[in-house]
């Protein structure tokens, strides 16, 4: 369809439309008449063409209006997830390499200890997996000085599982097992120190606060036990067994959707663990009998040739 506002009223007065007159022509209707007749027939044609015309430009261009923004939005949509990706990467970067993006303080070098974990002990707070407390205390702080920072953290190991099975595993993610210190032989004072840091170093590897607020009540709990202050040494040593058996149970566990609770202490399991030290101190007492019996019987008398 073409443009009805360019178009040009023609002449009706002239040979070309005399056909078109001599239908018009009547008693009352001369050639003059009949002429300019036509001419109010075409501009009243060309008016509802114009206006037809005006509705298709506006339609136009309303849907070119719309495609417009549509790809306007579809490409703020697209630089927003971009964004969003390159912050979900910068995250994911600063979390991994947090050393790198650690911020400095404009202070001069501590003269004292400083409390940085050994690497297997981040890897396992990291993962959210069983951590000894050793690792925390004193002597395990102290350990983890002398680490060389330079060992790759990717190099890989060949380890023997319990299984039997060889594996290759990160350099820093293994451990001397015979050098670590078990919770349960644990002295309360390193159990005191290890607590606090551990918490700190949960919160450090971002674990949730529900998790951690646990441990805080499940620790406070043991400090705060009866059998904390007795003057009978096993009840002491069967809160850090208790300890040390719940927590790893803890992080055993997997039942879906929920776990259970460590902070509410478990009476009857406390009981349990007061009678493996029992048992334990019992086995050991007759062992060092039969030592003993052993090493100080006489030796048979030899008979004369």
């Amino acid at each position: 369809m073409e443009d009805p506002n360019q178009a040009v009223q023609p002449d009706f007065s002239t040979a070309e439309y005399n056909e078109a007159r001599l239908r018009l022509i009547s008693d009352t209707v001369d050639d003059v008449q009949a002429a300019r007749i036509l001419g109010s027939l075409w501009e009243i044609n060309n008016n509802r063409e114009k206006a037809i015309w005006a509705a298709c430009k506006a339609e136009e261009t309303c849907r070119a209006q719309e495609a417009e923004e549509r790809i306007a939005e579809e490409w703020a949509e697209l630089q927003r997830r971009a964004r969003e990706e390159e912050e979900v990467l910068r995250l994911e970067e600063r979390k991994k390499y947090k050393a790198k993006f650690m911020p400095i303080r404009n202070i001069k070098a501590p003269t004292g200890p400083v409390n940085i974990p050994a690497p297997y002990a981040s890897r396992k707070l990291l993962k959210g997996e069983y951590c000894e407390l050793y690792f925390f205390t004193n002597a395990g702080l102290a350990e983890a000085e002398s680490f060389n920072p330079s060992v790759d953290d990717e190099a890989l190991t060949l380890l023997k599982t319990d299984s039997g099975q060889h594996l290759w595993v990160p350099a820093s993610a293994t451990r001397d097992k015979a050098s670590v210190i078990k919770d349960e032989d644990l002295t309360w004072e390193q159990f005191g120190e290890a607590a606090l840091r551990m918490v700190e170093a949960m919160r450090n590897h971002d674990w949730p606060e529900e998790s951690v607020q646990m441990h805080i009540d499940f620790w406070t709990a043991l400090e705060s036990h009866p059998w904390r202050r007795s003057p009978r040494e096993h009840y002491k040593r069967a809160l850090l067994l208790y300890q040390s058996q719940q927590r790893q149970r803890w992080h055993r566990s997997n039942l879906g959707s929920y776990r259970w609770s460590l902070a509410e202490l478990n009476e009857e399991l406390l009981n349990t663990a007061k009678d493996e030290i029992l048992d334990n101190e019992r086995t050991k007492q007759l062992e060092n009998l039969r030592k003993n019996r052993s090493s100080s019987s006489p030796l048979p008398k030899r008979e004369p040739a």
